[in-house]
This record gives C-alpha cells, sequence and structure tokens, in this order.
C-alpha cells in the first residue's frame, strides 16, 4: 500500500495541485519538497505535470527516462511517463477544495515560497 500526497501550488487566482502516489509522508515527499522545490517556477513545472506516481529531486530528465526504466531522481508523471490522460485539480478558489479533489494522506501547499504540511510550515 502506498502513502499518496497532494501537492498544492497558491497562484495568482487561486489554488491547483496533483496527486502524487508514493511516498508522500514527510520524511518522503515533505523532504524532497523541501530541499528541491523552493523555486516557484520549477513548483509550477512540477504542477504542470499532472497527477505523479513518484517525485524526484527534478522535474525533467536529463537522461534516459521512461515509465519502465524511470531515471534516478527524476519525477515519474502518468501523463508524460506513461501516456495516460492529464489530471491536475486547477480553478479552486481555496486550499480546502483542492485537498478535497485530490484525497491524499498528507497535503503539502507552496504559499508565499514556503512550504506547509497539513496547514502547517515544513
Amino acid at each position: 500500500m502506498s502513502t499518496s500526497a497532494a501537492i498544492i501550488e497558491k497562484t495568482e487566482t487561486g489554488y491547483r495541485g496533483i496527486y502524487c502516489n508514493f511516498d508522500g509522508y514527510p520524511a518522503g515527499v515533505g523532504k524532497i519538497l523541501k530541499e528541491h522545490y523552493q523555486d516557484p517556477v520549477k513548483v509550477s513545472e512540477l504542477i504542470d505535470l499532472g497527477e505523479i506516481s513518484s517525485l524526484g529531486k527534478r522535474v525533467d530528465p536529463i537522461a534516459e527516462h521512461s515509465w519502465k526504466n524511470p531515471e534516478q531522481g527524476t519525477t515519474v508523471a502518468y501523463h508524460r511517463d506513461r501516456g495516460e490522460k492529464l489530471i491536475l485539480a486547477k480553478g479552486c478558489e481555496t486550499y480546502k477544495e483542492v485537498v478535497h479533489a485530490i484525497g491524499a494522506n498528507y497535503s503539502y501547499l507552496f504559499e508565499d515560497s514556503i512550504w506547509k504540511l497539513n496547514d502547517k510550515s515544513l
């Protein structure tokens, strides 16, 4: 069984976010977000991928990467890497709307260049 996470960003017009299937706990996804996703542009690029299987320290691969043979350290995305439909929660007015739409064990919010776990700063 996996530990899922919602990865959410506050935008100028509201909130949007994605589902992450694996390692959603603070020592997994939380640690990677805090150490490798402090740049708002990189956070947006991550959300643009849509739902992900696993979070890596990079959004884009630097070498050969596929669903069946993922590059170590690269995020594995259902749409980009497996050809599935692009899914992300967007256009939500509140953080809670996104959390409800995604439904995950943990929720991470990037707001004002700070990551929060379940409404508390990381």
